[in-house]
């Protein structure tokens, strides 16, 4: 067919050009597409997980870390008794801390006593605030047990805490 301007042959002249489909029939499904879409939508899904795990394990790294676990305490607050079991101590802090719910620097680290009345050991300690901290004359006497406290108090022998672990077994069974 002859270009209508310049009367010449049109360049496309001799390529078939595909007739138009029929009402209801549509195009015909390219499969290399749907098949790169899955790959694309599998590849992103896979690359979420991924960066999934890394955040977290880098999450529980941080939880799991030495350096912070070292700067979590059990406290008490000198003037009010109040124990708090997870204060984590700011760095370069020194004593007394300052208390989050009042304000005022009056927390000190907590001595713990695992020791019954009785000379037996218990699983929880009782927590106690030591007179040296707090510049009080006098030993510091565990409320529970009558013994004294000192700082680093020493735990008592293994086999009376293994007793301790399974009478409390045996209590929930």
């Amino acid at each position: 067919m002859p270009d209508l301007k310049t009367g010449r042959p049109s360049l496309l002249a001799d390529v078939d050009v595909p007739a138009e489909p029929k009402a209801g029939e549509g195009r015909p499904v390219d499969l290399s597409k749907h098949r790169r879409l899955i790959l694309a939508s599998v590849g992103a899904l896979l690359a979420i997980g991924v960066l999934a795990y890394v955040l977290g394990g880098a999450v529980a790294a941080r939880r799991n870390d030495p350096g912070v676990a070292s700067r979590i305490r059990a406290v008490i607050d000198s003037e009010t008794g109040e124990l708090i079991r997870e204060y984590s101590v700011p760095d370069g802090a020194s004593l007394p801390w300052k208390n989050p719910r009042s304000g005022r620097a009056t927390l000190y680290p907590a001595a713990t006593c695992y020791w019954t009345r009785e000379g037996k050991a218990k699983l929880d300690p009782t927590y106690v605030l030591l007179n040296e901290d707090v510049g009080k004359p006098g030993a510091t006497i565990c409320p529970d047990c009558g013994r004294t406290v000192v700082p680093h108090n020493p735990m008592p022998p293994t086999d009376l805490l293994i007793e301790a672990a399974e009478a409390a077994k045996a209590g929930r069974k």
